[in-house]
């Protein structure tokens, strides 16, 4: 009797430790954590700026482009347990949005902190979109969600950068169609960013 406790103990905690993982029924299914970090990744361009040995800053810049928009779309659905409506909903308004605004986010990161103020108006940075020879000046908004939501969506970000959103009055379902570059530059020095990646 004695001997089999342990065992019987064993069991009751592991039956308790398990408890449900499936999604709720009539909730939104996500994309697995390697497929989406693998479509995050194929569109995103990064830059790491030097001065001799000396780092002035580092960013990281994902293209929202519809498909990306509808997969992070799905993601927090999954996580805050939308139903279908509710998805096709807010999906809805991305797409009337992106025919007339191209988004991108930026994680941006600077040992100097002053240099870190891309959404001020009195910043260093200018932010510029190429595409089909033409070239349109960005607005930056600096992005307020919590930590935790961001990396969710955006799985490179990390405590030491600042969240930024960059978007041009120009439509997304056009700029994802053609080969476009985000230009960032200051006095402290420039990167680009090119979409499709590498190209």
């Amino acid at each position: 009797m004695f001997r089999a406790l342990p065992l019987i103990l064993i069991l009751m905690i592991v039956g308790c430790a398990s408890g449900p993982t499936s999604t709720p029924p009539g909730t939104v299914q996500n994309l697995s954590e390697g497929s989406y970090s693998a479509l995050i990744a194929s569109n995103t361009s990064k830059t790491d700026r030097y001065s001799g040995f000396y780092q002035t800053f580092q960013a990281e810049m994902t293209i929202l482009s519809n498909e990306v928009q509808t997969a992070s779309l799905r993601q927090k659905a999954h996580f805050l347990q939308w139903d279908e409506k509710q998805f096709q909903a807010e999906r809805d308004k991305l797409m009337q949005e992106s025919t007339s605004l191209a988004r991108f986010f930026m994680r941006f990161y600077s040992p100097e902190t002053d240099y870190n103020d891309l959404h001020k108006g009195k910043t260093i940075w200018r932010v510029y979109l190429e595409y089909n020879g033409n070239r349109f000046e960005g607005k930056v908004r600096k992005m307020t969600e919590k930590f935790v939501e961001l990396q969710t969506l955006y799985p490179y970000y990390d405590r030491f950068s600042t969240p930024y959103e960059v978007t041009f009055s120009v439509p997304m379902t056009s700029v994802e169609k053609a080969k476009a570059k985000v230009i960032l530059t200051s006095s402290l020095g420039s990167a680009e960013f090119s979409f499709p990646k590498g190209k």
